[in-house]
């Protein structure tokens, strides 16, 4: 057999252009990996070092934007040689930020702002504020400070471009605390706003006494995700978890607090070869609103 020929890229261009592959979203981003891979490892293609930085802190790339000095100074990518659109003062170690996703203007809605219009940097510092950052100057449009009794560290998309989830660093107790082996009930806590402008829907404390003993929680596509150490991963509505509160808080009851069992559990599996076969569906009913006082060890605390 002779050798095979290489992929020639001007015919898969044309038959992509006529439809010839399949519509499947994974199929036609291997295709257009496939064309790139075979563009830059010809052995023709030469290439030329026009640019090159050096910095102390993690480099970070988003849509064609090269973030530097923890997301302080701003460089495009998009030109045939970068340039910098724009780098923010110095600041403290307090001030830096932590975090920080790039928002996108919605397509087919009227906004307060014109320069709500254009992309945004939502950005998170060291001492627990949320900033909204324009993506292509650097000024602040929008600020807010989240809490004092816990440090916020990541940020992460729960609605993409609509909801985000703050999530806070697991809390470890103080030394005092470690040594007496006095139990942290709270491992973390999760905030969750809508974005533009930023709008609180609830900070949620994920709580031993509550979930178990559970090693992780995040939030994703309204699903409230909760992990164990033994493989275990169970799956809660986070819209069922707004929705009760917003009843009890029509009962009266205080509005920074409620107290509640875990409702419509969507479901709960396992990766544990023991547990590898367990499926469960489970739904809680809520508690009757009693006194916060007297409800014990059984609370969850939900902030709107």
């Amino acid at each position: 057999m002779g050798p095979t020929r290489k992929p020639n890229v001007c015919r898969r261009l044309s038959r992509r252009a006529l439809g010839f592959f399949s519509r499947d979203a994974g199929a036609v981003q291997r295709t257009n990996l496939g064309i790139l891979r075979a563009l830059v490892c010809q052995e023709s293609t030469k290439f030329k070092n026009v640019w090159t930085t050096h910095s102390k802190s993690p480099i970070a790339y988003e849509r064609g934007r090269i973030y530097f000095d923890n997301y302080r100074c701003c460089v495009s990518s998009v030109a045939s040689e970068p340039r910098k659109l724009y780098e923010m003062p110095r600041c403290s170690k307090s001030e830096k930020i932590e975090d920080a996703l790039l928002w996108e203007c919605p397509v087919g809605e009227m906004l307060p702002n014109p320069s709500d219009y254009k992309s945004s940097l939502i950005a998170l510092t060291a001492h627990n504020w949320l900033l909204r950052i324009s993506a292509s100057t650097g000024r602040i449009l929008e600020k807010i400070y989240l809490a004092s009794y816990c440090k916020f560290r990541y940020l992460s998309w729960d609605t993409p471009q609509e909801v985000i989830a703050v999530k806070s660093a697991q809390n470890k107790g103080s030394a005092l605390t470690r040594q007496a082996g006095l139990p942290q009930p709270v491992l973390l806590y999760l905030a969750v706003f809508h974005v533009l402008p930023f709008s609180l829907i609830g900070i949620l404390e994920i709580n031993k006494k509550i979930f178990g003993n559970v090693t992780d929680a995040t939030l994703s596509h309204g699903i409230l995700i909760v992990m164990y150490g033994s493989g275990l991963v169970r799956l809660y509505s986070f819209q069922a978890i707004t929705e009760q509160t917003r009843h009890h808080c029509s009962l009266k009851c205080p509005p920074w607090r409620m107290p509640f069992r875990l409702e419509a559990t969507l479901g709960t599996t396992s990766s544990h070869l023991i547990r590898r076969n367990r499926k469960e569906f489970s739904i809680f009913v809520p508690l009757k609103t009693t006194p916060w006082l007297k409800m014990g060890s059984k609370k969850w605390n939900v902030v709107l």
